[in-house]
């Protein structure tokens, strides 16, 4: 059974930098979510985007936030598939 819990790896480019970027591999999908400091940030899978944070308190909230729902999206896509 492929694991379905996303293992987050940080890209950023370094401290101070305006945007950071996570990426993490599930089976076959590719999870990446990019974080503003300012709190807004977005989750792709397989360089398709699934969800936007807008107006979070923090880069740190919106990364918790997009975390959250990239396991839901793998948990339900694991369910998906074993029912076919």
């Amino acid at each position: 059974m492929t694991p379905i819990k996303p293992h987050w790896k940080s890209h950023a480019a370094g401290p101070g930098e305006p945007i950071q970027q996570f990426v993490a591999m599930v089976g076959s999908a590719r999870l990446e979510i990019e974080v503003a400091s300012q709190g807004d940030g977005t989750l792709k899978v397989n360089g398709v985007q699934i969800a936007r944070v807008h107006s979070a308190r923090s880069g740190r909230e919106a990364l918790r936030d997009l975390k959250r729902i990239a396991a839901r999206h793998m948990r339900r896509r694991a369910a998906v598939a074993t029912t076919h």
